[in-house]
């Protein structure tokens, strides 16, 4: 496991084993109450499919419900989560599925005719029209509250935790609240509501934690360290995001073992201490050059100590991950292709190999022009994108041959991009009109802080505004090639072609798996895409892609593929009008199988939303040369 395997001596570590078992045991009952959750959720979404259908036809899909309604509430009592927010009493269930406000043939008749005459101007927008291309970094330091709800109900499904800052219960505490929060909005849509949430991984190199609020005075940012003082640097997490100057973390709990009296210990490029004494999870030190000590700065120690293919806290991270449900990490660099292989060999003996591994790349540091970043777009599932501080403020944005290769290969690759653009939110960087397609059309996601800045909305107007206008144009310019083996490419172009040109509300992909939903995303249609599916593992990852919603649809009861594709359509045609989304003679498309021997979606219609009828009409609409009986015949 180590590089240097000339060690002289003894090891002190414990077998690799008993490190193992001792992870999976303490995070196994971390994870206690995120699997309650978890079953919690899962039961909801199973009685508020079964409520639906029920409202619809009488009887719901696996026609257990009777006429009364006491049957729903009895069950819908037993996980009932208590929602911060007003709770809509019983979903769907006082509202009828055809009924809509905006159907009213005068909408000023409720105000007596007050406002007759009245020309309307202009509408309202909202601050931000797009809130499900945001990815929110969560964070152990600020609380959110009432905000998580917030972000749910606007559309956001994509959410950040830093594994490095914190100790393990404050990221399951977010994770948790985050669920919750997921239960509450669900109760309100009367609808399951699921999001993805994504972890980055400790460095694997060492570096300081991030300073203490309370070490900081006067809005200073630095804590200043100064010569002959003590100090201690210590490996427990619970010191990650609280450093001062007399107690600094740092990830290194593999190297302290080899750590010895008088070695000298670098931090940054001028902080010097001169160890006295080591203990299992410290080190007493003394300040032998002092300096600014600021958050994340990159620790350097003794040649004498081994240098791991995987740190500690790298492995207490994806152990948690795993515990807790989040199958998406994220590494600290690109690395080498050796690194790599590193990552994915540990994740394998942890039984992480299943999880989507994410690189985090600062996209103005890429320099040269050989493509050296090539291998990484294909070897990786997704990146998150980050961008380096300027020394001179404002400053344009600077991108090498290498970097906007790389991005147009993850683009090409339909990976997941997320985009750190608050350097251009805060205006200390300015985008080149010629690098408009790597910042404002290629990332699916962008980077927000909870809570967000006041006063900063100025890369959102940008991005919409910018995006709206080379939209069209990229889809446009796109070539005609299908790498696909079954037309899927094809098939996907078509579909945001024709969303575009009837002006569609939305786009519902009926299938299993999520491929279809990548490649309609890679196309960037501006109707959101709402993924009706019974693949519990794509809740994990797929609301990362571009202006995604997954809308989960469990049954325990097995029809043929005609009346299954039938019932997905319905729910989701339900869902789109019980939030709003489609009116009366709104165009949506709907893209389903057609054949039962196939795997995957092959056909597309455009259905003009019937709000009285649709469930009558959906049958010969999807599959006009098949004979479908009635839902309420086909359930008895």
């Amino acid at each position: 496991m180590t590089e240097n395997d000339n060690d002289s001596g003894p090891s002190n570590l414990p077998p690799l084993t008993s490190i193992m078992d001792d992870m999976f045991l303490k995070f196994r009952i971390i994870a206690v109450d995120v699997e309650k959750l978890q079953r919690a959720k899962t039961q909801l979404a199973s009685i508020q499919r079964r409520h639906t259908f029920f409202k619809l036809f009488g009887i719901d899909d696996e026609g257990s419900m009777g006429g009364n309604d006491s049957d729903i509430w009895m069950m819908h009592s037993k996980i009932s989560v208590n929602s911060s927010g007003e709770d809509t009493e019983g979903g769907m269930g006082n509202e009828e599925m055809s009924e809509d406000l905006c159907m009213l043939p005068f909408e000023e008749d409720r105000w007596q005719n007050f406002f007759n005459g009245f020309e309307i101007l202009t509408t309202p927008l909202a601050t931000d029209p797009n809130e499900n291309r945001k990815c929110i970094e969560l964070s152990v330091n600020v609380t959110c509250g009432p905000g998580l709800q917030n972000y749910l109900l606007n559309g956001v499904r994509c959410f950040l935790i830093n594994l490095a800052k914190g100790t393990q219960h404050d990221n399951q505490s977010l994770i948790v609240k985050l669920r919750e929060a997921e239960i509450c909005v669900s109760k309100e849509f009367g609808f399951p509501v699921v999001s993805c949430v994504m972890a980055k991984l400790s460095p694997r190199h060492q570096y300081t934690g991030s300073l203490s609020p309370i070490a900081l005075t006067d809005g200073k940012r630095v804590v200043n360290l100064v010569k002959g003082t003590e100090v201690i640097l210590t490996v427990d997490r619970n010191f990650s995001d609280r450093c001062s100057e007399q107690t600094i973390y740092v990830n290194a709990r593999f190297l302290l073992v080899d750590v010895r009296p008088y070695d000298f210990i670098l931090i940054g490029e001028e902080i010097q201490l001169m160890v006295r004494s080591a203990e299992m999870d410290d080190l007493k030190c003394c300040v032998a050059k002092g300096g600014a000590l600021l958050d994340y700065m990159p620790v350097l120690f003794p040649a004498r100590c081994n240098r791991f293919q995987v740190s500690y806290e790298e492995l207490e991270d994806l152990t948690f991950a795993r515990e807790v449900g989040v199958n998406v990490v994220i590494s600290h660099i690109v690395g080498t292709p050796k690194y790599l292989d590193d990552l994915e060999e540990s994740m394998g003996v942890m039984h992480c190999d299943g999880m989507r591994l994410y690189a985090r790349v600062v996209l103005n540091e890429i320099q040269g022009c050989d493509g050296e970043l090539n291998w990484a777009a294909k070897r990786y599932d997704g990146f998150v994108v980050e961008l380096d501080p300027p020394e001179i403020v404002p400053d344009i944005m600077h991108l090498c041959p290498d970097a906007e290769c790389f991005m147009q290969l993850a683009y090409d690759s339909q990976k997941p991009i997320i985009f750190d653009p608050r350097l251009l939110d805060e205006q200390k960087l300015r985008v080149d009109p010629a690098h408009y397609y790597y910042t404002f059309y290629y990332p699916d996601k962008y980077m927000v802080s909870c809570p967000p800045p006041k006063h900063n909305h100025y890369f959102r107007f940008l991005q919409d505004a910018i995006f709206q206008q080379i939209g069209p144009k990229a889809l446009a310019k796109a070539p005609y090639c299908d790498r696909s083996h079954t037309g899927a490419d094809s098939l996907a172009r078509s579909a945001v072609i024709a969303s575009l040109e009837v002006h569609a509300v939305a786009i519902v992909v009926i299938g299993v798996t999520t491929r279809m939903v990548q490649k309609i995303a890679h196309f960037r249609p501006q109707a959101p895409i709402i993924f009706v599916s019974n693949m519990r593992s794509a809740e994990d990852y797929v609301t990362i892609y571009y202006n995604v919603t997954m809308l989960p649809f469990y049954t325990k009861q097995t029809v043929e593929y005609k009346r299954d594709t039938l019932m997905r359509a319905t729910y989701a045609l339900a869902f789109l009008t019980k939030r709003k989304i489609a009116k009366q003679n709104d165009n949506v498309v709907l893209v389903y199988n057609y054949e039962e021997t196939t795997t995957f979606p092959e056909r597309y219609i455009i259905y003009k939303m019937d709000l009285r009828n649709f469930t009558a009409h959906l049958g010969k609409a999807l599959f006009p040369d098949k004979d479908i009986k009635p839902f309420a015949e086909a359930t008895k």
